[in-house]
């Protein structure tokens, strides 16, 4: 099997690219992204006197691959920068402004970053259209999770009337992974950090919230390292750079843990065959792979456990309600023929609070701007990846079922048994004080007649929809069954007889009471 990007390109492939082509590169984690652009790309520029640009998505990834190329001398003809600098200088017209012309190739390392950097950046629109503008340079686009971005490109080749990509794809081998596991509570993570310390285990934890990351390392610093991005004003300070730079340079870390934000989701190498344990809690799919390849796999000893936040089917339900939300300006803008007029009729004295639509100058014929004319524009990578979101989410609920993130995950991964059709991923119970509370109501036979007294077995459950407490019988036995907690919610008709007080006794009906049974 090819597993190497110089097994599937070749010197003589590259010398084929044309000026204006737009190569697209599918290879997974650790596949030789980086040696490639070192050595064989290098050498062809070399050879006629050309230059590469690297874009790189995050400023840790610059400072680590800067390493490399100067430690390997080949900074002469290699620049990296990231993608950032480039629309700044576009945005800002500085002086900084980079002039794309001046390279043979362009190399959009990690190039998802057009999608999933845009929920947070509103301006990846304007690298990647900067980059498809420029006519003099080779545009190389690599990723390991950039399928979605892929296809967004070919649809933007096809309605531009440009060639088609070239297209290179090393298969991809999940075999690194030792087991799958998957776990519900925040306090888990707590879990695996004590057994860690006690077993002597090495692990990496990527953990979206900066200030749940932070939390965590709090509590252990002795045996931890912290990394947050830059730009967080209020947990950056707990950074100790010096050790984050030690990490970027000897790509290991001496503590027993690198807590990380997903600043280090991509680019960054870790080489140390003592990391077995690798610990996520990111919502993006694309993301959450990229963590899982920041521990570079050395041979086919070099294995990693995974575990993974669970996203029950009630939360990817919101998820893909809040992207259906997202996009409903901009799917109204298009659904009318892009007309300003109906989109402020429909959404009067509303901006698009996500950015997908924005405020545009307009040009004449001559590319000319119009005075005081302006339209609405849509930032369509970001529009682009909200939909391909929804329809991630629809797969998981739809096709999946129950456990729908699990599945995919384990599908994706290769924890299927493909004679039975079972997953073989495990999940982790800890539900252990709910489910002694719910024994004991089955125990003692408690019956719960009205709305009242199911408040304090609505508050043990504590399942959330939009920040609300879920209260009917239906939804919380789902939620139960999500949670893989042996007991259900049984709702029943029963007549109880209450004496007044002349001693008379009154029928009373509740159509609706509820207990608990096991299930």
């Amino acid at each position: 099997m090819k597993r190497r990007i110089t097994d599937v390109i070749s010197k003589e492939d590259v010398r084929a690219w044309k000026p204006g082509n737009n190569v697209l590169i599918s290879a997974p984690m650790g596949a030789g992204k980086s040696y490639f652009c070192k050595n064989t790309l290098y050498d062809l520029a070399k050879e006629v006197g050309g230059k590469i640009l690297m874009l790189i998505h995050r400023s840790n990834c610059v400072e680590q691959f800067k390493y490399e190329i100067e430690s390997d001398g080949k900074q002469d003809v290699i620049d990296v920068v990231t993608y950032q600098s480039l629309e700044y200088g576009r945005l800002h017209n500085t002086s900084k402004q980079i002039d794309l012309s001046k390279y043979k190739y362009v190399v959009s390392d990690e190039f998802h970053y057009f999608f999933n950097d845009s929920s947070f950046n509103n301006k990846t629109a304007v690298s990647f259209q900067m980059i498809m503008n420029s006519e003099d340079s080779i545009h190389v686009f690599m990723s390991a999770t950039g399928e979605h971005m892929a296809r967004y490109m070919k649809k933007y080749i096809k309605d531009n009337g440009l060639e088609e990509a070239i297209e290179y794809e090393v298969p991809f081998d999940f075999s690194f992974i030792n087991s799958l596991t998957f776990f519900h509570k925040d306090t888990t993570m707590e879990e695996f950090i004590k057994e860690g310390i006690e077993k002597g285990h090495k692990g990496i934890f990527f953990i979206q919230s900066a200030e749940k990351a932070y939390k965590l390392y709090a509590k252990y610093k002795k045996y931890c390292v912290f990394n947050c991005s830059a730009n967080n004003g209020k947990y950056y300070e707990y950074v100790d750079k010096e050790k984050i730079k030690n990490i970027l340079i000897n790509q290991r870390f001496e503590e027993q843990f690198l807590i990380t934000t997903s600043c280090f989701d991509a680019g960054i190498n870790i080489i140390d065959k003592d990391v077995k344990h690798i610990v996520i809690d990111i919502v993006d799919i694309g993301s959450l792979i990229q963590c899982m390849g920041r521990k570079r796999i050395q041979d086919e000893e070099d294995k990693i456990y995974v575990y993974i936040k669970v996203i029950n089917n009630q939360k990817l339900a919101g998820l893909k309600r809040s992207m259906e939300q997202k996009v409903e300006m901009a799917d109204y803008y298009m659904q009318n023929n892009y007309s300003v007029e109906k989109l402020i009729e429909q959404y009067p004295m509303q901006n698009d609070v996500n950015n997908i639509l924005y405020d545009d100058l307009m040009y004449d014929e001559n590319g000319n701007i119009i005075p005081n004319s302006y339209t609405k524009a849509i930032n369509e990578p970001m529009y682009f990846k909200k939909k391909e979101d929804i329809a991630d989410y629809s797969i998981m609920l739809e096709k999946y079922g129950k456990f729908g993130y699990c599945k995919y995950l384990a599908a994706t991964f290769g924890f299927i048994d493909k004679e039975t059709g079972s997953y073989t991923y495990r999940m982790i119970n800890e539900e252990y004080e709910l489910e002694d509370y719910l024994e004991k109501m089955v125990t003692d036979n408690v019956v719960l007649l009205q709305l009242r007294d199911r408040s304090e077995l609505i508050k043990k459950i504590n399942a959330k929809q939009n920040g609300k407490l879920l209260r009917k019988a239906a939804t919380l036995n789902q939620v139960l069954e999500e949670r893989e907690v042996d007991y259900r919610i049984k709702e029943f008709p029963t007549t109880r007889y209450i004496e007044d007080s002349k001693g008379n006794k009154k029928k009373k009906i509740y159509k609706s009471a509820w207990k608990i049974v096991r299930f």
